[in-house]
């Protein structure tokens, strides 16, 4: 039961938009050595985004190149 004095609207009038056409719901985990994350969040901060969005990007480029 939702809170006395609650907004009924907080989950659908307020919800944040990342710009994209498709949510993002699907999640992936891989082990990677401190090195290379350490030089993903490098490359992160000088492209000024973040890693997930590195790859994301590097995913993508991997499938268009080798899914026929």
């Amino acid at each position: 039961m939702p809170r006395p004095g609650g907004n009924p609207e907080f989950g659908t009038k307020y919800r944040f938009d990342y710009g994209r056409e498709k949510p993002l719901s699907a999640q992936v985990k891989a082990q990677i050595l401190p090195e290379t994350k350490q030089q993903l969040k490098d490359l992160a901060e000088k492209q000024k985004c973040t890693v997930p969005d590195i790859i994301r990007t590097a995913i993508d480029e991997y499938l268009q190149k080798n899914v026929e």
